[in-house]
């Protein structure tokens, strides 16, 4: 059974640090009080945009703890080098109180589609919570298919897919494949309307962070008529403020908690070492991408 937030907007939420590599789970708290607040139906902390695998499996629970709190329903990113890390990580994050665990399996060697079964099932055997797939097939090199999808939906404990994946036509392959027992959500905010429209449940973005409310409203377009011109506008000023912040140098983690410190919503933008702030001379870059 899929958690019922999934079928919402979700915010990938970057981790707010006060110094480089040091977290700070009360401003996180904050920006998941702020994103319930415009519509989020939950919130993502330590996944791939939060610098998840860059910051310590205690500041993930840290993070986890500070955002229950608040009642807003929280997903917790999980990672680790083996599976028996990542089943240690699973079960602190849900007993700090995460709703639901995105699990990314070990990811060093690219995996075929029946290891990457293999991997979620052995999580979610011993899961506390649900745990939601995570596809990001452009980092890991490990790609599912609606086969290995058919073969997830259903299984106790896999409460949804999350696929990052660029390739629209793939997804939408996955969706048939998950059929209504297993939940997708689109985590990539260029083929967002295109993942709505093939009947992707959600969304989980990092875009949510700076456009929760455009989110939000082209859920709403793509909803009341998929081929209206207002969704195709909402999708495409969504598109270029993203390629805009893709072009500052640096990763995207990092152009987002730029931006997130113009825009007065984070008050510093340090990253998780080895990971680099976006230097000064690049902010007139973030400043335009924010006006796209």
């Amino acid at each position: 059974m899929s958690p019922t937030f999934l079928s919402g907007a979700i915010p990938a939420l970057v981790t707010p640090m006060s110094a480089p590599g040091r977290v700070d789970p009360a401003a996180a708290a904050s920006l998941a009080e702020a994103a319930a607040g415009q519509g989020a139906s939950a919130v993502l902390v330590a996944g791939t945009t939060g610098e998840g695998s860059l910051i310590s499996s205690q500041d993930r629970v840290a993070l986890t703890a500070a955002v229950r709190a608040t009642g807003v329903p929280v997903i917790a990113g999980a990672s680790g080098p083996t599976l028996a890390a990542l089943h240690s990580d699973v079960a602190r994050l849900a007993e700090a109180g995460a709703q639901a665990v995105l699990v990314l399996v070990p990811a060093f060697l690219p995996l075929t589609p029946e290891e990457l079964v293999d991997g979620h099932l052995a999580v979610a055997e011993r899961a506390p919570v649900p745990t939601i797939v995570y596809h990001i097939p452009q980092f890991t090199g490990s790609w599912l298919t609606p086969e290995a999808v058919s073969s997830l939906a259903g299984r106790p404990g896999i409460g949804g897919l999350k696929d990052s994946s660029p390739a629209a036509e793939l997804r939408a392959a996955l969706v048939q494949a998950a059929g209504p027992s297993l939940a997708v959500v689109v985590g990539h905010a260029p083929t967002l309307s295109q993942a709505l429209r093939a009947g992707a449940a959600g969304s989980i973005t990092a875009m949510g962070n700076l456009r929760l409310r455009q989110i939000l409203a082209l859920h709403a377009a793509v909803a009341q008529d998929p081929d209206d011109a207002a969704a195709g506008q909402l999708q495409a000023s969504l598109s270029a403020c993203e390629a805009a912040l893709a072009a500052v140098p640096g990763c995207m983690p990092a152009a987002l908690k730029a931006a997130m410190q113009l825009a007065g919503t984070v008050p510093e933008r340090y990253c998780a070492p080895p990971l680099r702030s976006v230097e000064g001379r690049h902010l007139d870059a973030v400043r335009t991408a924010l006006l796209r």
